[in-house]
């Protein structure tokens, strides 16, 4: 009997709660109760990390060209370099530019005979010096042309390059190496003048009123620059870290006994890799010049500047391997109290293309990734300055209006001796315009998290880097939505941590059919569209 009241008492609570069960509509899966709430993107805007100086571009060997073109024309060329104004509407008219690169001239120019092929004769560059040891200050005309219009334009930061000495320093009267020369192409009888050269053109910048921050005395150290007499297609050498230690030290003199102002910047690699690593006498550069047990230490010199300079070319093979080199850069440079500033990049290579059709790309895809390389320098290298090589580029085969210039010109006749000729910008200027137009110098970048993205995964579809000034009044986001989905943005943490004047962002955007065209979207209406890449700015209360 107690057995069957059992079996009775077990049956009657087992319907139960199947009738219970079946009728309750918490279980049901469609209930909000049971839905997983998604976690938005966080703003730690009080975790901060590098403190940014400035973005800029290089005048390469091109600006001297543009620099000498009817002033109409040239001006406009300008303004959408280095304008910080808006038009009617508020969409900026040109991408603000913080810092203006310009080359230090090496002579072949000069030459009757540069050794140059005649298609390259736009990449031969004036000296302000000439053999016999005399001074003239009308040269570069184009190249100063623009620092005084970037100067014109607010731009209140220059650095000043050389790839090679001038060639009547050099061991074989050309600024590229032949078969002969095997390292740094100047004797070194010529060290002294190569040091005062240069000394004496960056102190007449400065005595005319220019703040050049920084020179680079050797680029791309890890090149031969290699070529046959009449088939050279530009200026450069190699040179060894020792070759490159004894210059220095020379310059550092020079640099004192004149009383400079600007440091000298090394130095300035080819590849991010060689800063950090290798084991070949132009490689591992860092710890060569900056570990005080290397033969080769120049750290102590008075005139040496803090930055360490880099270029993003050939760097990104893989997403795995960008990440790699960024990050070991960042923990090399940060043992030795130094930054990094990324001065050269442009579409180089076929790592762009990601394995896909070019043919299939629009100028928005090419955008997409130097705004991937942008991105990449910033949060994973800590880059506080980046740069792009170059501001202006002619060459029109196949896709490189699109890759190696911000804006591309085509002279009106093709020769040194032409006068005038047309422009157009691209979506690199306008993609590089969204850091640079916004993330001003001395801001300061802050951690972004989101959550629905790893390293790997961010910079391969949704990117985030945020900026604030320093009294913490203003605030820039930069999203790059590689993705083919609009995205709508929720920030976690706002009215915790944060809270915006208006709560609402001004907001511009690039993508297939805008130029960091401005609009506005409250704080409840985030969204980012595909293939773009938008700036969100305001103020914080």
């Amino acid at each position: 009997m107690l057995y069957k009241r059992f079996q009775y008492f077990l049956c009657s609570t087992i319907l139960m709660v199947a009738i219970g069960c079946s009728s309750n509509s918490a279980t049901d899966s469609n209930d909000p109760k049971f839905d997983i709430p998604e976690e938005g993107i966080t703003l730690n805007i009080n975790n901060t990390f590098q403190i940014i100086d400035h973005f800029g571009a290089s005048g390469g060997f091109q600006d001297q060209w543009v620099g000498k073109w009817p002033e109409d024309t040239k001006n406009k060329v300008a303004e959408l370099l280095f304008s910080s104004e808006t038009d009617a509407l508020g969409n900026p008219k040109g991408i603000g530019l913080s810092l203006w690169r310009t080359i230090i001239g090496d002579g072949a120019a000069d030459q009757t005979n540069s050794g140059f092929a005649t298609s390259n004769w736009f990449r031969e560059t004036e000296c302000y010096l000439d053999a016999q040891g005399n001074y003239d200050w009308t040269k570069q005309e184009g190249e100063r042309w623009f620092m005084s219009k970037a100067r014109e334009f607010g731009v209140s930061k220059f650095t000043a390059w050389a790839t090679a000495p001038p060639y009547f320093m050099s061991k074989n009267g050309y600024v590229f190496s032949t078969a002969e020369v095997r390292n740094f192409n100047c004797d070194p009888e010529n060290y002294d003048d190569y040091a005062r050269f240069l000394a004496t053109v960056v102190k007449n910048y400065e005595n005319n009123g220019f703040n050049i921050v920084t020179i680079c005395p050797f680029n791309e150290t890890q090149y031969e620059w290699n070529a046959e007499v009449g088939s050279a297609q530009q200026s450069g050498t190699r040179a060894t870290n020792a070759e490159i230690a004894s210059v220095l030290k020379i310059m550092d003199t020079e640099f004192s006994r004149q009383e400079i102002k600007s440091k000298i910047m090394i130095p300035e690699a080819a590849q991010l890799k060689y800063l950090f690593e290798g084991f070949g006498n132009t490689e591992n550069q860092v710890n060569d010049f900056f570990n005080t047990n290397s033969q080769n230490y120049i750290g102590n010199l008075t005139n040496l500047s803090k930055h360490v300079a880099g270029h993003s070319y050939f760097s990104n093979g893989s997403t795995s391997e960008s990440l790699r080199q960024r990050k070991s850069l960042r923990t090399t440079l940060s043992n030795f109290d130094l930054d990094y500033w990324q001065t050269e990049y442009s579409l180089l290579g076929a790592a762009y293309q990601q394995g896909l059709d070019v043919s299939t790309f629009s100028e928005i895809d090419y955008a997409l990734w130097l705004s991937r390389i942008i991105h990449t320098d910033l949060v994973f290298g800590n880059a506080t300055g980046w740069s792009f090589w170059t501001a202006l580029n002619q060459s029109t085969f196949r896709d490189h209006p699109f890759r190696f210039n911000l804006i591309l010109y085509q002279p009106n006749s093709n020769s040194p001796s032409h006068t005038d000729g047309t422009f157009k910008d691209n979506k690199l200027l306008w993609a590089l315009g969204n850091y640079s137009r916004f993330v001003r110098p001395n801001m300061m970048r802050f951690e972004v998290i989101d959550p629905d993205y790893n390293d790997e995964s961010s910079v391969e579809n949704f990117m985030i880097s945020g900026y604030k000034s320093l009294d913490s009044k203003e605030i820039v986001l930069v999203f790059v939505n590689n993705t083919d989905a609009d995205r709508d943005i929720d920030l976690e943490n706002y009215g915790e941590d944060f809270e915006l004047v208006g709560g609402a962002f001004e907001v511009y955007t690039t993508s297939a059919s805008s130029n960091l065209k401005k609009t506005r979207m409250s704080i409840e209406s985030l969204k980012i569209t595909k293939k773009s890449i938008v700036t969100l700015k305001a103020i914080l209360k």
